[in-house]
């Protein structure tokens, strides 16, 4: 039997329960759809579903591509059809398609019960986040913020815990599972934190004077030798290692966060800005006066041409696919609203974004996303032609974090932006 015929059997099945379930709604018994009935937000591959719960009633959320007209008559034989049982308000669908329509409608019963009328049916079409941008509250962490996100089991429940991290001047620490609450983190130091990352189930920052701590739980946390005492400005991972750069060309690389190791060969005594470890796996190290370094281990390095004496602060890279035609597209961004991209990482272009605000971050997954001076925010789908975002705020943005399908943005008063 085919995958397509499987699927058809299993709907028809889920279907036909459902609809006996459901009763038509012509019980007495059955619950009348929400107050308000049902509302929808789209997110990047994502949409939030909201709606007015009563006690005791089990709703169930049905969805089709692009079908205004859905219901629960037709419902099975739309393109895409799927069944949420048991849903909570609000409800995040994810693994959607950016730029496809998905329509939805919700019932519910009571205790097992025939199920009521359903809501009308909105439609939300899911896109990339960083077009609208929502202000959230204040991590007091500083004029220099480093934010990660990562997934730990928490040894005393045993279930697997979400958590945002945010560190910044003095050793502040901060820690939340939704942006909107956070906890202080006792510090463990005084000096500055400028950077944080999670990789080897671990949370790990690093700062001023070669500091690099590092935990398992936001919680415990423990002091790495870093065999540095210069500035570390950033730090990133690609899962495997992970990579610090700081002041006077400094580069060191963990395989767990715990041991570090000098990079071998250094071609620069410039400070590091910024570092990347890119899709295609190149490592980037950016820094003063134009510096571009290339790696493909994190221990040997080369410099590359930049043709700029701009401070470039961030790098990354996007995987691009025109006419099923694959490619990299390498970025750079700093002082002075300066874009390079490449092609391979070596031959570097200047790009204009339009802006002359200093660019002081950049997110690399899905599209670039540039942050800066004066509430700048860019968006580019290429590198090349970039979309000024309003950012609702003048301040100097520092920082920019991708994680759960949305960009989390840290300004220099620590003052958190989001958008999904």
């Amino acid at each position: 039997m085919s995958l397509h015929s499987i699927r058809v059997s299993l709907l028809a099945l889920a279907s036909a329960m459902i609809l006996l379930a459901c009763g038509g709604g012509e019980s007495s018994s059955a619950p009348p759809p929400p107050v308000g009935g049902l509302s929808v937000v789209a997110g990047e591959n994502q949409v939030t579903l909201s709606w007015t719960e009563t006690p005791g009633v089990d709703y169930w959320i049905f969805s089709a591509q692009d079908k205004p007209t859905l219901n629960l008559s037709n419902w099975l034989t739309s393109t895409g059809s799927s069944y949420r049982l048991n849903v909570k308000s609000p409800f995040v669908i994810t693994g959607l398609v950016n730029g496809t329509p998905y329509s939805f409608f919700l019932t519910g019963r009571f205790n097992k019960g025939p199920g009521g009328d359903a809501t009308p049916t909105v439609t939300a079409t899911p896109r990339l986040a960083g077009i609208e941008w929502t202000s959230g509250v204040n991590v007091n962490t500083g004029n220099h913020t480093g934010l990660s996100f990562g997934r730990y089991i928490d040894t005393a429940t045993n279930t697997s815990l979400s958590t945002y991290l945010a560190v910044g001047n003095g050793g502040r620490m901060f820690k939340a599972s939704t942006i909107d609450t956070w906890t202080a983190i006792t510090p463990v130091l005084t000096t500055n934190l400028n950077g944080a990352t999670f990789s080897f189930s671990k949370f790990i920052a690093a700062g001023d004077a070669g500091q690099i701590i590092y935990s398992s739980d936001t919680q415990t946390w423990n002091r790495a030798t870093s065999g540095t005492v210069q500035n570390l400005n950033a730090i990133e991972t690609n899962g495997s290692l992970a990579v610090a750069v700081g002041n006077n060309g400094t580069i060191i690389t963990s395989k767990d966060g715990i041991a570090w190791t000098a990079a071998t060969t250094v071609p620069t005594t410039a400070h590091l800005y910024g570092v990347s470890a890119t899709v295609s796996g190149t490592w980037i190290a950016v820094g003063a006066n134009g510096s571009i370094l290339t790696s493909t281990d994190g221990a040997v390095w080369t410099a590359q041409t930049s043709n700029t004496s701009a401070d470039l602060k961030a790098a990354g890279a996007l995987l691009i696919t025109v006419n099923n035609t694959t490619s990299f597209t390498y970025l750079a961004v700093g002082t002075n609203g300066t874009v390079l991209s490449s092609s391979d990482a070596i031959t570097w272009t200047p790009r204009s974004a339009n802006t002359t605000a200093h660019l002081n971050h950049l997110s690399s997954e899905n599209q670039f996303v540039a942050v800066g001076a004066n509430g700048t925010i860019l968006t580019s789908s290429d590198g090349i032609a970039w979309t000024l975002r309003d950012s609702k705020t003048k301040t100097e943005l520092r920082t920019v974090l991708r994680a759960e399908g949305r960009l989390l943005v840290a300004d220099n008063l620590g003052n958190l932006l989001n958008s999904k």
